[in-house]
């Protein structure tokens, strides 16, 4: 969707079939509204029609023109998050009148003005998504274009324009990561990945080495190797690069790229099996934030590694019982096919360790039991870095992607032990997040490293203006505020 700012977009409000106003409770008189809509949005506002109270709509009519009063709230207790679901509301009812444009308009509120901007930037992208997949049905009506005007001073316009322009970009990528996800397993293949991280390169300048099976073997990718075996469709291992001409800072991103996982020979029980599609989540978040990368162009050199595979019982597939060897040189006996996700990232963190960044960051839809823990709120945190942590808590409060942190003590890992490898990839029942935290914590080394269990807020999480279902892209928004915190 065309974001439009500035004086093409005061334009544009004037003459949209749909103006949308965001007001907090203290902006109602008359000295709070733009001018052009005063007196239409007057009636509803005197009648107590229209309160102000956060996400509350009216719409009224200014001749052919819709005015879509949308409420704020309290304006002392206003988050960016309203402010982001606010401009959401705006476009998911443009696009139920099925317009080819709209157009929205606040003034300053009691958030920082860039925040502000980000904020409604991001809204607008999330609000104008839906997936319509291989349906023969015609597809969900969306936005061409919203413009935007914002009340503020010359400053604070060119200040809320500049962010958001950058939350339209990460919104973009947050609905590239669903688009992903949501895909069917027979679209969404190893290869279709490999395919979509290749357009993404060849569009940004980015770096990017798709490493095939016979180069995975010759390198010594046995996690990888080991889950694919059981699957027709071939592994690959993406290596993204992006490299800016100054930076002070390095970054490692991991994305857990599974993508079906049957359980393999530790089948899986049938009931709900079709959203283990959602298990490359991790990996379409690494994927869809180096697409914002080559627009916002941080000062920072990222990595992205995802292994990409399926994983399915067969005649070829790893048995319980079998032991395999990762990239890092560590033995690993599998006693559960379907504790697969940690196989595969072992790999990736062993490739991460090559590359000595300063910090590393892996994503992954890795545990059953970290939705038991956090539930759909909040992604699961494992770190072994005290600032690192702490940059990702801050990072998951501004972008409303939330994590919170759980243990990571020497002590779990010995639930992890083998007698005849290294380690055993799966424990007992209890923890199972935490053990699978430890478990990779041998791979990170001496990385600074976090490990983000994203199993609960990957999809099906709560739904709102910004989210209809199916994938929800997490992990976007969070990365990139990380990425701007390393700068």
């Amino acid at each position: 969707m065309k974001v439009v700012f500035g004086r093409d977009g005061e334009i544009e409000v004037e003459r949209a079939p749909l103006v949308g106003v965001l007001l907090a409770t203290d902006q109602l008189k008359a000295r709070g509204l733009p001018l052009a809509v005063a007196d239409v949005a007057r009636g509803p506002i005197e009648t107590k029609d229209f309160t102000g109270r956060e996400l509350e709509t009216a719409l009224v009519y200014s001749g052919k023109q819709r005015i879509l009063l949308v409420g704020l709230g309290d304006p002392k207790k206003l988050t960016v998050d309203t402010l982001r679901r606010a401009a959401a509301a705006v476009v998911k009812r443009a696009r139920q009148y099925k317009l080819a444009s709209a157009a929205l308009t606040l003034a300053p509120v009691p958030l920082a003005v860039e925040e502000s901007g980000r904020a409604v930037g991001e809204g607008l992208e999330l609000g104008n998504y839906a997936f319509h997949g291989v349906r023969t049905d015609a597809a969900p009506h969306r936005l061409g274009s919203c413009a935007v005007h914002y009340a503020g001073s010359a400053s604070e316009r060119r200040r809320f324009g500049d962010a958001l322009a950058i939350g339209a970009v990460v919104g973009e990528a947050q609905c590239l990561a669903r688009d992903l996800g949501n895909q069917p397993s027979n679209i969404a293949t190893p290869r279709y990945l490999a395919d979509t991280a290749r357009r993404i390169a060849r569009a940004g300048k980015l770096r990017l080495k798709v490493l095939a099976r016979a180069e995975l073997e010759r390198r010594g990718y046995g996690g990888l190797l080991a889950v694919a075996k059981g699957s027709a469709q071939p592994p690959f291992f993406l290596e993204f690069e992006y490299r800016p001409r100054r930076f002070r800072r390095t970054l490692c991103l991991v994305g857990k790229g599974l993508t079906f996982d049957t359980g393999g020979i530790s089948l899986k029980p049938a009931q709900g099996m079709e959203e283990m599609k959602f298990d490359l989540c991790g990996g379409a978040a690494v994927i869809a934030t180096f697409s914002a990368l080559r627009k916002l162009a941080p000062n920072v050199r990222v990595y992205g590694l995802v292994p990409c595979t399926e994983n399915m019982p067969g005649g070829r597939a790893i048995k319980p019982g079998d032991v395999l060897k990762t990239y890092g040189g560590l033995t690993v006996e599998v006693t559960n096919t379907d504790a697969e996700g940690r196989l595969v990232l072992a790999d990736a963190l062993g490739r991460a360790q090559e590359l000595a960044p300063d910090h590393t960051v892996d994503l992954a839809t890795l545990t059953g039991a970290c939705v038991v823990a956090l539930g759909h709120r909040a992604s699961g945190l494992f770190c072994n870095h005290d600032d690192l942590a702490q940059k990702l808590k801050s990072a998951g409060d501004l972008s409303g992607e939330r994590v919170w942190p759980l243990p990571l003590w020497e002590e779990y890992l010995d639930e992890m032990r083998s007698t005849v490898a290294d380690l055993k990839n799966s424990g007992s029942r209890f923890a199972g997040a935490v053990t699978a935290a430890a478990f990779l914590r041998k791979f990170a080394g001496d990385l600074s490293w976090a490990h983000l269990d994203i199993a609960g807020t990957a999809w099906d999480t709560p739904r709102n203006e910004t989210y209809e279902g199916g994938a929800s892209g997490v992990g976007v928004r969070l990365l990139v505020r990380l990425i701007e915190s390393l700068e």
